[in-house]
């Protein structure tokens, strides 16, 4: 496995009974167990399958290739021509005379100033160099254990890759606090400000799926987060269709549930309840649910039915507003 992560402690796996998963995450499946070892507590991870065509796939990273090479080469010109000067310099400032020293005497104090004006400019060019191009093709061809040229030797091109991306600057505890918005990208494109590739964890996918140990339907569109006290959990997102078609069943489903009972009265005090209080907020966040599962939850005990138990039956319940605290 290229991956190395620290394996959650003791505690951190433990799932009590009566933990509360933030919606819409539940437990992850037993199936994701495998890769669980090689993750981060501490980050969020997304993974989906990529299924752009192989010569796609080849045009973009060939591309990030040349681009990372010319860079490494003209790094690597810039260092054969620096390395002679600065160690001209160094020999100056310790007292020797070199082909850098400044006559003082018979040089005009205009002369020195635009001396001292080039070296600084040069320095502050090199400093920028190495503090912000540099990684660029280190990070690409050498970063451990991992990078995108160890990943295509160990995953070549093919019609069905595993993509792993992992939060970059923030993690589980904003996320389980807060809002998230997926984005849609895919392949090597994916890398910005708020995600990584972890090309390490890509390389592990495919070598658990070659194991047989994972398929590769479990990296499908799925969110991983490590709750404190919870253990893992997962989401699996989809097409906004996806959305649309799943919760009107689950909401048909619920209904029907209600109509059986001679309650049906409560879905629509549930679904009155559900836009007052996601008028308030504009928009259905942790608040709101919380919101929503309190005033819910006294409505139907008022008429002799358990909310929670009712949305059990209908499954998916993390998914419906005020299903879950």
């Amino acid at each position: 496995m290229a991956s190395k992560r620290t394996k959650p402690s003791s505690s951190q796996q433990k799932k009590p009974s009566g933990s509360q998963h933030p919606s819409p995450f539940t437990l992850a499946p037993a199936s994701t167990s495998p890769l669980q070892p090689q993750l981060d507590p501490s980050l969020i991870y997304i993974t989906h399958i990529d299924r752009h065509r192989p010569a796609y796939k080849k045009q973009i990273y060939t591309f990030a290739i040349a681009v990372n090479g010319t860079i490494a080469l003209l790094l690597l010109w810039r260092l054969y021509v620096a390395v002679p000067k600065y160690l001209a310099l160094i020999q100056t400032i310790l007292g020797y005379v070199t082909r850098e020293t400044v006559d003082t005497a018979t040089t005009t104090r205009k002369e020195q100033i635009w001396v001292l004006a080039k070296r600084v400019s040069m320095m502050a060019m090199d400093y920028a160099l190495v503090q912000f191009v540099v990684p660029w093709p280190v990070t690409f061809f050498a970063e451990q254990p991992a990078n995108p040229v160890t990943w295509r030797w160990h995953v070549p091109f093919q019609l069905q890759e595993v993509v792993v991306r992992v939060s970059r600057g923030w993690g589980a505890e904003e996320l389980l606090h807060g809002t998230m918005e997926f984005l849609q990208k895919t392949g090597y494109l994916m890398m910005g400000s708020h995600f990584d590739l972890d090309f390490g964890l890509m390389q592990d996918a495919h070598t658990l799926v070659k194991e047989g140990k994972m398929k590769l339907d479990d990296f499908d569109r799925m969110v991983l987060v490590h709750q404190e006290g919870g253990g893992w959990l997962a989401y699996r997102f989809g097409t906004q269709g996806d959305y649309v078609e799943e919760n009107r069943k689950r909401m048909m489903a619920f209904r029907e549930l209600l109509q059986g009972m001679g309650k049906e009265s409560l879905f629509w005090k549930w679904q009155e309840i559900v836009e007052e209080e996601r008028q308030k907020d504009g928009e259905m966040t942790a608040e709101t649910q919380r919101r929503v599962a309190e005033r819910v939850g006294k409505v139907f005990e008022e008429k002799g039915v358990d909310f929670q138990e009712a949305m059990a039956r209908v499954g998916e319940v993390e998914a419906l507003p005020g299903a879950s605290t």
